[in-house]
């Protein structure tokens, strides 16, 4: 676990320390020591990352990051910068550790706008690597980045790059995108990048070589829970709903027991978040109240108890629509 608030502070101070002691200091005394915690013996590569006991997984990589290597904003700095952070990358997917330290400094550069393209340039690269695990960590750090940016970046940058990267040969590179995707959803208002992030979660659940990968289903699934109560009401309307009763219908007639467990829980999972978003009547009726008669077939025998609290969300949309039935006749 990395505590946030002290590495803020740490870096803070250090960060000061470099600028009042000026940039011979933070060369020759500060990176070095820096330098000497994170390098890994050869002989102790691969057990000292996997085991998470390497400096690598610690907070000293944001404290070094955003409190001494950002310090300074020359072309050499810069350079040295996002070759630390594209390294790290590189060296803690491939060898599957833990992403926490390296998404922590990413988070603290993403509060400077003056980084953004520095951090969508370490990414890119990340695109475009040899390393399959690269690209699925490439695309998780693309959730975090897609966020508090300036749009012209998100429809320029990072859109074609996670398009690139929803075509990758790699299954789980695909299905690492549908996150930053949602991301993108949730926090951009331009229409044009809106259609073309639709278009691919479209391409996602059409494209037949995606009908047997249930991996992409339930994430899928998993996001339209996410994103449905803050997307604009015309994509929940007209695409969420639609498509988790389609899905849910889907469901019902599936033969293998745990394809069908997993997207039954991950649908309860996605219309319980959606129950607390305004709908109209027509989407209650035609979209919402279908899928989840199918989803309540679905859980009488897969888990009992949720199939209550569904029943009980079916009751409550029915009187919904009753009581605005009973309200529209009573005023016409």
């Amino acid at each position: 676990m990395l505590y946030v608030d002290s590495i803020k502070a740490l870096s803070k101070v250090l960060n000061s320390l470099s600028k009042t002691f000026g940039k011979s200091f933070t060369e020759t005394r500060l990176k070095p020591k820096f330098q000497a915690m994170l390098n890994v013996p050869d002989e102790q590569y691969d057990t000292l990352i996997q085991s998470g006991q390497s400096a690598l997984t610690k907070a000293i990589v944001p404290v070094f990051v955003s409190g001494v290597l950002s310090c300074y904003n020359t072309e050499d700095d810069r350079k040295q910068l996002a070759t630390f952070l594209q390294d790290t990358i590189a060296t803690l997917a491939v060898n599957h550790a833990s992403m926490d330290s390296i998404q922590l400094a990413f988070a603290e550069l993403h509060h400077n706008p003056t980084y953004h393209e520095l951090l969508l340039t370490v990414l890119w690269n990340g695109v475009v690597d040899t390393s399959a695990r690269v690209r699925i960590v490439t695309a998780n750090m693309f959730t975090l980045l897609s966020k508090n940016i300036h749009e012209g970046l998100v429809s320029s940058r990072i859109v074609p790059a996670l398009i690139t990267l929803a075509g990758d040969e790699e299954i789980m590179v695909r299905i690492a995108t549908v996150p930053a995707f949602g991301a993108i959803i949730e926090s951009t208002t331009q229409k044009e990048t809106l259609d073309r992030v639709y278009l691919q979660l479209q391409h996602f659940l059409d494209d037949p070589q995606y009908k047997d990968e249930l991996s992409m289903l339930v994430e899928i699934i998993r996001i339209f829970g996410v994103v449905g109560p803050n997307t604009e009401p015309k994509f929940r309307d007209e695409f969420i709903l639609p498509r988790l009763a389609a899905i849910a219908h889907t469901n019902n007639n599936t033969s293998s027991r745990n394809r069908q467990s997993e997207v039954a829980m991950g649908l309860f999972e996605a219309y319980s978040a959606l129950s607390c978003c305004f709908i109209s009547e027509v989407q209650i009726r035609d979209a919402m109240l279908p899928g989840l008669r199918c989803l309540r077939q679905d859980l009488e025998t897969l888990s009992p108890g949720h199939e209550v609290v569904v029943s009980s969300m079916i009751k409550d949309l029915e009187s919904k629509i009753s009581g605005r039935e009973r309200r529209s006749w009573i005023y016409s």
